[in-house]
């Protein structure tokens, strides 16, 4: 067999273990990811189950989460400000130090940095 031959036969080898490689690890790590988030309801249930809860404790219970769930809300947009306001805090002061040209780099670095942010968002709220 030529040299060339060899090579071009190596590379196509390698080419092909790598892909392989890529599949399997693929699958073990991040195939895990496919499965869908339960539901508040799914949740609710697989509780009531697993404490076997009358219909009055169920009723309870369910009383309890949606007055508590609105207070994780109210405390959840909070925590937003906050995070935002400190966030917005930071970016002006590194603009303190960058140049006028590093500062037009830094709103593109910004708005791709937001528009993951957002995708992101929408990603965990669809599930």
């Amino acid at each position: 067999m030529q040299p060339r031959s060899k090579t071009l036969l190596f590379i196509l080898f390698s080419f092909l273990l790598g892909a392989v490689g890529g599949l399997v690890v693929g699958k073990t790590y991040y195939g895990r990811t496919n499965k869908p988030r339960p539901s508040r309801e799914d949740i609710r249930k697989e509780f009531s189950e697993r404490l076997q809860l009358d219909a009055r404790q169920r009723a309870a219970v369910d009383s309890l989460l949606e007055f508590h769930r609105s207070k994780f809300g109210e405390m959840r947009k909070r925590y937003s400000e906050r995070f935002k306001a400190q966030r917005d805090t930071l970016r002006w002061d590194t603009r303190k130090v960058l140049f006028p040209e590093q500062n037009k780099l830094y709103d593109e670095f910004i708005r791709e940095m937001d528009e993951r942010e957002g995708r992101e968002r929408g990603r965990r709220n669809r599930d």
